[in-house]
C-alpha cells in the first residue's frame, strides 16, 4: 500500500518507519495515525486544518498512515484510526482514540502542553462548525 494521501489540512506525512525520528526531531509534535478510508479519519479534515491553523506557532501535525506503515501503529500500541499522540520531547503527554471534535482535541493539547483548563485558542466557545465534540 502507498503513503502520502492526501488531507485538506496539509499536514506533513510520516514515511514509513521514520516517525520515531520525526518525533525525537521535533519538540512538540502531534500524531494522527489514520486510515485514508476510515470516515472518522476523513470527519477529521477540518478539525486539524483547523489545529493547524490555530497551533502553528506551538506544535508540528504529522500523519501516519496505518495501512501504509503498520509497524509504526505497532510501534505505538496503536489499534484504532483515528488515533493522536502529542509528543513533548520526545515523550508522549497525550492519547486520544476515536473521533475528535475541535474543542475536545484542543483543550486535550493545552492541558499537555501545561495550560489545564484554558480555552481553545481564539475559541470563545463550541464552534459547531468544526464538529461535534467527541467521544
Amino acid at each position: 500500500m502507498t503513503m502520502g494521501f492526501r488531507y485538506a489540512h496539509q499536514a506533513s506525512k510520516a514515511q514509513p518507519g521514520k516517525l520515531a525520528e520525526l518525533i525525537a526531531k521535533d519538540k512538540v509534535l502531534l500524531v494522527e495515525f489514520a486510515a485514508r478510508d476510515a470516515p472518522a479519519c476523513r470527519l477529521e479534515h477540518p478539525v486539524l486544518s483547523e489545529i493547524l491553523r490555530r497551533y502553528a506557532d506551538r506544535l508540528s501535525v504529522v500523519q501516519a498512515d496505518v495501512e501504509g506503515s503498520p509497524h509504526d501503529a505497532e510501534q505505538f500500541g496503536v489499534t484504532a484510526v483515528p488515533t493522536f499522540l502529542l509528543f513533548v520531547e520526545g515523550q508522549e503527554k497525550m492519547r486520544l482514540v476515536g473521533y475528535q471534535g475541535f474543542d475536545d482535541l484542543a483543550v486535550a493539547i493545552d492541558e499537555a502542553l501545561g495550560a489545564p483548563g484554558k480555552q481553545a485558542p481564539g475559541a470563545p466557545g463550541k464552534d459547531p462548525a468544526l464538529g461535534a465534540p467527541g467521544k
